[in-house]
């Protein structure tokens, strides 16, 4: 059954390039063949898992690119197909018709609720775990619960790559031993107290008494000890110094490139780096192998100009409220006036529930006092996210509503005057890109 499976996902690989569809069905087919075959594959000494609520795909890409780029052959699910038969599909693709992979590493982006099927069989050398916070309610819950699944694929021979600033990584460590941590250090961007009261962790996760901070980076993130004993621990990978204006910073006295101005991708950068030096890399060349593979990512952060003013442009994946807390903390460096533009076309595209309980998690209120010029809430759910943003205090009247891109971009080459920060979920982002790009012409 093992050789048939292999066949006839090979044979749906070959007509999904043609079409350039498949990353789903290969795996799919194989497995309802061969429902053991993953367990039958024979992978290379090297296999190195990413996992979390969000950053998995932009940490595999930065490790696996790093990899090819230092004379590595890879097998890596590229495509994003992170659930069992998308991954099932990658390392197929990469297999004989023995099942033996032809490559010296894996590297695998895995869901979150998958790792409990996908790790018994891949059995990887390196996990990180990215984070896990409130994610899509509906299909997660909640991030204890998440926190289970993962454990459940977890063994104590696998080598655990953990953020030290997240406190919710140390119920890792009251269960396992083989961790490294990476974190950043104390920065002019730190703040005494939280600028997010959102309902990520801030209680111990050992004894459950609340948390006292040194410092937050952001969040829960930040530098935190507990009267139980424990403690922000320490870190093997360090970044000293953040340049966001030149997109660099420091680890580990090298001096590494981002490839956008903002929090998470720093820690994505760091995680990449801790892996790539924990398999042996030289962390000089570490930085090399980094500095060549980071490559600007238009869809997920742009900025360009209409009118002679500048548009960011930040895509934000809907239910997720501390991705959307980034690009808040990011706008609220600009001390300038500036307009918010916010909204999306559909929630979700994986089930029918029209969940908006994530809203209230974002931390609307950190521009309560600041110089907003006005907030454009655009689609179908303008109304639901113009009460939000009235009731995070912001004036009324600065709150417009539009039904779609082309009115509210109309808007604010009319009516506004500032620097625009559109926080957009990914289906509005290419599609406001090019209204802004038309006014250029204009």
């Amino acid at each position: 059954m093992k050789h048939l499976a292999i066949i006839v996902a090979k044979m749906a690989i070959r007509i999904g390039k043609l079409l350039k569809r498949g990353s789903v069905l290969p795996g799919r087919l194989a497995s309802k063949i061969d429902k053991k075959i993953m367990y039958k594959l024979e992978l290379p000494n090297l296999v190195i898992a990413v996992t979390g609520s969000s950053g998995k795909g932009g940490t595999t890409s930065l490790v696996a690119e790093s990899l090819r780029s230092n004379g590595y052959k890879v097998a890596h699910n590229i495509s994003g197909s992170n659930l069992n038969d998308g991954i099932l599909t990658t390392l197929l693709e990469y297999s004989n018709l023995n099942g033996k992979l032809k490559v010296d590493a894996v590297v695998l982006e895995c869901d979150e609720r998958y790792v409990k099927y996908v790790f018994p069989a891949v059995k990887p050398n390196y996990v990180v775990v990215t984070n896990i916070t409130r994610d899509q309610p509906p299909r997660h819950g909640n991030f204890d619960l998440v926190y289970e699944e993962i454990r459940k694929g977890l063994t104590n021979d696998m080598h655990l790559i953990l953020n030290a600033d997240d406190p919710y990584m140390q119920k890792f460590a009251l269960e396992f031993d083989n961790i490294t941590y990476y974190s950043i250090d104390k920065n002019k961007y730190v703040t005494k107290t939280s600028l997010f009261e959102n309902l990520n962790l801030v209680y111990c996760p050992k004894c459950h008494h609340k948390l006292t901070y040194k410092y937050y980076h952001f969040e829960n993130i930040g530098f935190y000890e507990c009267k139980c004993g424990l403690k922000h621990p320490n870190s093997k990978f360090n970044v000293t110094h953040i340049d966001y204006d030149n997109k660099e910073i420091i680890i580990n006295g090298n001096i590494v490139k981002i490839d956008m101005p903002l929090l998470y991708c720093i820690y994505n950068t760091l995680a990449a780096y801790s892996i790539l030096s924990m398999i042996g890399i030289d962390e000089e060349r570490v930085s090399e192998l980094i500095n060549e593979n980071q490559k600007e990512n238009l869809k997920q952060y742009n900025s360009l100009k209409m009118n002679d003013r500048l548009v960011y442009i930040l895509n934000n994946k809907n239910e997720n409220s501390t991705s959307f807390n980034q690009s808040l903390l990011s706008a609220n460096r600009d001390k300038g006036i500036k307009t918010l533009v916010i909204g999306w076309k559909e929630i979700s595209r994986r089930y029918e529930f029209n969940d908006l309980s994530w809203l209230y998690d974002i931390s609307f209120e950190i521009f309560k006092d600041k110089d907003i010029e006005n907030v454009l809430c655009v689609g179908i759910q303008k109304y639901d996210i113009a009460t939000r943003i009235k009731i995070a205090g912001i004036d009324q009247n600065k709150i417009k509503c539009f039904d779609n891109l082309e009115e509210a971009t109309i808007f604010l080459k009319n009516e506004t005057k500032e620097n625009i920060y559109a926080i957009l979920n990914f289906d509005y982002v290419e599609p406001f890109t090019k209204l802004v790009e038309e006014g250029n012409n204009d």
